[in-house]
């Protein structure tokens, strides 16, 4: 009894492990275990297909990964799912190499004929932008040239109203505005009118500090070129409160000297020389400076060539002290 019994559990198992192995028969991957791509066809409709075993080789795919996704592993399937890990590689090497085979084959060849048949046609396209773009803007600029030889007599005009000098009248600006094509022609002359108008004013502001400073050197004994030119960063009564201290600077000077007593006239060279450097940044490209030079008669030429070796024109003003 216990032989039949022994004898039945046998029979068991080995039905068991035979339905094991036929499970494993039915979910392998079988044969075709390649990725094959057709040549891509052209539809009517200008739509590109492409076919090949996808739905059959993802099925039998599908088919193992369903059933032995989280087995649990005996010594009778072990072996069996490391080969079926071994053919997993396969087919994912197989599946890419492929893929690169097949855009070795159509896809670079069309992407690169198409480019080129694309970059031909832009070429042709950019001849003719560039040729259109260029009337055009020899068209623009024509109408712009004729509109400046409008908006120049207006500038004339104007200049002639105010009795603007050149320096001023050069300031005049033909703004970028103007030329729009929705600008008022009138519009534009008003506005070059504003112009000579804020000009006009400047120059007899300027005008009325030359005078001013003019008068009070000529009062004080002093050359007016080098005030004038502070004119263009200080305005004229400031000039002129620096020539009234000049002058009474003057007169103290002259007062000691009359009384025998030495004076050192000016700063020390290192406080001009700062001066100078600030005056620079605001001043034109020519500088001049009033010097004044203590040396004997026999020494002129001397003072002369020195002058001349370090590039400074200069002229010899008679002094009364």
């Amino acid at each position: 009894m216990a032989e039949t019994k022994k004898g039945t559990k046998v029979k068991k198992m080995a039905e068991e492990k035979a339905v094991t192995v036929a499970e494993t028969k039915e979910v392998d991957f079988g044969d075709g275990l390649e990725l094959r791509i057709n040549k891509p066809t052209l539809n009517t409709d200008k739509t590109l297909s492409i076919s090949g075993n996808f739905s059959e080789l993802g099925s039998k795919i599908q088919a193992v990964v369903d059933r032995y996704k989280g087995v649990q592993l005996t010594e009778d399937n072990v072996s069996y799912v490391k080969t079926l890990k071994g053919q997993f590689a396969s087919l994912r090497t197989g599946i890419e190499r492929e893929r690169k085979e097949y855009q070795k084959v159509y896809i670079t060849p069309a992407k690169k004929l198409i480019d080129s048949m694309c970059d031909e046609l832009q070429s042709i396209v950019a001849e003719g932008e560039k040729a259109l773009g260029d009337q055009l803007d020899a068209y623009d600029q024509k109408r712009k040239d004729e509109l400046t030889i409008i908006l120049k007599e207006y500038v004339a005009d104007s200049v002639a109203k105010h009795n603007l000098r050149e320096e001023y009248a050069s300031q005049i600006q033909l703004i970028d505005k103007y030329y729009n094509k929705t600008q008022n022609e009138e519009d534009s002359a008003d506005d070059i009118e504003r112009q000579a108008t804020e000009l006009e004013k400047k120059q007899n502001e300027y005008d009325a500090g030359v005078k001013l400073i003019t008068a009070e050197c000529a009062d004080a004994g002093f050359l007016a070129d080098s005030y004038v030119r502070e004119l263009q960063y200080k305005s004229a009564m400031e000039i002129i409160l620096e020539i009234k201290q000049d002058k009474k600077t003057k007169e103290e000077i002259k007062s000691k000297v009359d009384a025998g007593e030495k004076v050192v006239i000016g700063e020390p060279l290192t406080e001009e020389l700062k001066k100078a450097v600030s005056l620079d940044s605001k001043e034109e490209e020519n500088r001049t400076r009033v010097m004044r030079i203590v040396y004997k008669p026999e020494n002129a030429k001397k003072i002369a060539s020195a002058m001349k070796e370090l590039c400074v024109s200069f002229e010899f003003i008679n002094t009364d002290f």
